[in-house]
């Protein structure tokens, strides 16, 4: 059976974005979604305003769909936890409108890396700034109200769980938003203002030195402690794991997206 896994991104959605193809997807066959596929669906029928038609769904796929809040109409109440042992499993699809609704989301993250995934308090810290970030970006990013998704994959052995984060927008995306900021006016290649958003303190904010962590930060939690991360804008995508980075060009998708997958620290 298929499996429709976070590598399954861009030839998933850029079709969708080809004027002559309907917004039909086949879905026979297919027994899992990753998390990060379901929000570039979602930021796909909002930014084309259109319905994706999915056909021949499986029970299970469709109910997962469901729970994930998708097709998404509106946000729900995220679930809060109301004791250290109750982390709730599942954060549905969410649409960011302020920085509020981001830090909502990641109090969210920050209490699972805690509690299921081994964190301690100062690194699970530093992802939630990292994502703070990134939400305010793409918020920035031609007014475009970003979506999120996370979900924590529960297996018998806590020492297995994993948590995998997306945060997709339709906005500007980074080649555009780096060339605001004067030192990177000259950038002209998707790659190369990828590469650039990767190190540390390069922003498209040129009047606050403290932006331009995240993405690096990330980067650094993932060498260091184990993890997957995958940006992609423009025509360009980056793969950064434990030891590996991978480039790719890809369709022209707008805006930006970003996954995360952390594992527990003691596996």
């Amino acid at each position: 059976m298929d499996d429709w896994s976070f590598t399954r991104f861009n030839e998933t959605l850029g079709p969708l974005f080809t004027p002559e193809r309907g917004l039909v997807m086949d879905l026979a066959g297919v027994h899992f979604i990753d998390p990060y596929v379901i929000a570039g669906l979602a930021m796909a029928e909002l930014s084309l305003e259109r319905s994706i038609v999915l056909l021949h769904p499986e029970a299970p796929v469709l109910s997962y769909l469901r729970r994930m809040n998708f097709p998404y109409r509106e946000n729900r109440t995220p679930t809060q936890p109301t004791q250290d042992e109750e982390s709730p499993i599942l954060l549905e699809l969410f649409r960011i409108h302020s920085r509020a609704d981001g830090d909502t989301v990641a109090r969210q993250v920050l209490h699972s890396l805690q509690q299921r995934l081994g964190y301690t308090a100062k690194l699970a810290h530093t992802v939630f700034d990292a994502l703070s970030e990134a939400f305010q970006n793409s918020l920035e990013h031609g007014g475009w109200a970003p979506l999120v998704i996370m979900q924590v994959f529960r297996r018998q052995d806590p020492l297995h769980q994993r948590l995998v984060l997306a945060v997709v927008d339709a906005g500007v995306g980074i080649p555009h938003s780096l060339r605001q900021n004067p030192a990177y006016s000259e950038v002209r290649t998707d790659r190369q203002a990828l590469q650039l958003a990767l190190k540390q303190g390069v922003s498209g904010v040129a009047t606050d030195p403290t932006r331009g962590q995240g993405l690096w930060h990330l980067q650094q939690i993932c060498q260091r402690y184990g993890g997957r991360l995958t940006v992609r804008s423009g025509t360009a995508q980056v793969f950064r794991g434990p030891d590996k980075l991978l480039w790719f060009q890809t369709p022209p998708i707008p805006g930006t997206q970003l996954r995360l997958e952390l594992f527990h620290l003691h596996q």
